[in-house]
């Protein structure tokens, strides 16, 4: 049994030394993704070099060996080279990128806005995750979700303040993070690093109010006579507080004969959630919030835009559910009444009922709103 045992050690060492000296040298070790916009390919890892080609991000390559800080890499259909293996993104971590864009690739964007600095896209919302790209200032992006996260205790440790003979450490701060969509991949960003840019057309109504979400629910001529067509918004924006992703809603009408937008539905004290969905029911525009209500039941309210008329159908419980409640209640006939002698008192009266507010954007040196970051991520 000892013999055996020596012999069959002796054949484990033979084997191995075997195949790392006679391996075929085309033999990949693992495959791996380009991280950066673009990445050179170098003729050695030495300190002299020279580049030999360029990768791209999102380029599928077959590392062959690997140094410290090197890696030999093939590309399919070129040649082999010498990459910075820190440049380089796993598999495994590539799939959960992928499966992450497809999660969120039909989800509507709920704001835009541009990078006002250089930054990493992760995997989820931590600061420790892993980094899907990297992301230069200025680069456009879409809001799709967001999410407030506790800092790192590391990062929230302040001095603390004495109190008497007793010190009272202060909270740990909290970051505000997007999902955001761009160039075919997702991930997610520190939401300060966002400068939100807010349509030209709406820019009035986004003064002196956090406006954090901006969703077009349909066109509509913007003329009697001019077919050109212009958006109607459902619009949102938050308080203070920093859980809710919203706590206010807006929609806005156009007024065609007086060429200027009405806000046709306001409701406030909302504990909303991204993504408000807009879609359409028999034709018509409807959209629906995701709301937590005062027990923690999560449930979904529905709209329905007809013509200028802005309608409630009803709850639905869940966030998942797409089903749309029964037939939208009406307006009581008095209501409506006000709301057309509203339109006849001209632009800047409010009605009667409080629901209808006309605002003029024509002659208003504000019209024009540009980039801008939300209060509570600055």
């Amino acid at each position: 049994m000892k013999v055996f045992l020596i012999l069959l050690f002796l054949a484990a060492v033979v084997g191995a030394y075997y195949y790392w000296s006679y391996r075929p040298a085309h033999m990949a070790l693992e495959v791996c993704y380009v991280l950066p916009p673009t990445l050179p390919l170098m003729d050695s890892p030495a300190e002299v070099r020279a580049q030999i080609g360029e990768l791209h991000s999102g380029e599928r390559i077959e590392v062959l060996s690997r140094t410290r800080n090197w890696a030999k890499a093939r590309r399919v259909g070129g040649p082999e080279g010498w990459v910075e293996s820190k440049y380089l993104l796993d598999a495994e971590t590539f799939a959960g990128g992928e499966r992450l864009f497809r999660e969120v690739e039909r989800v509507p964007a709920q704001a835009s806005g541009n990078l006002v600095t250089d930054s990493t896209l992760r995997l989820s919302p931590s600061r420790q995750a892993v980094i899907l790209g990297n992301m230069a200032a200025g680069e456009p992006v879409e809001v799709v979700g967001r999410r407030v996260v506790a800092r790192p205790a590391a990062l929230s440790e302040k001095p603390t303040e004495a109190v008497g003979e007793a010190e009272t450490p202060r909270e740990p701060e909290r970051d505000v993070w997007y999902l955001v969509r761009r160039k075919g991949q997702a991930g997610w960003l520190i939401g300060r690093y966002v400068s939100l840019k807010v349509p030209e057309e709406i820019g009035a109504y986004a003064q002196d109010v956090n406006l954090v979400a901006w969703l077009v629910l349909d066109r509509v001529p913007r003329t009697r006579d001019d077919g050109a067509p212009i958006a109607q918004y459902v619009l949102a924006d938050r308080n203070e507080t920093q859980d809710d992703d919203f706590n206010r809603i807006r929609v806005l009408t156009w007024w065609a004969a007086r060429h200027h937008y009405v806000i046709a539905h306001v409701e406030s004290n909302l504990s909303g959630y991204f993504p408000i969905v807009p879609g359409t029911w028999n034709g018509a525009p409807v959209f629906r919030l995701r709301l937590m209500d005062e027990m923690g039941r999560k449930l979904q309210k529905v709209y329905g835009l007809f013509g200028t008329v802005v309608r409630v159908f009803g709850t639905v419980d869940g966030w998942e559910s797409d089903a749309i409640p029964s037939a939208p209640e009406k307006r009581p006939k008095g209501r409506r009444e006000k709301r057309h002698a509203s339109r006849s008192e001209g632009p800047g009266r409010k009605s009667v009922s409080g629901q209808l507010a006309v605002v003029s954007c024509e002659g208003r040196g504000g019209a024009h709103h540009g980039p801008r970051t939300a209060d509570d991520e600055r």
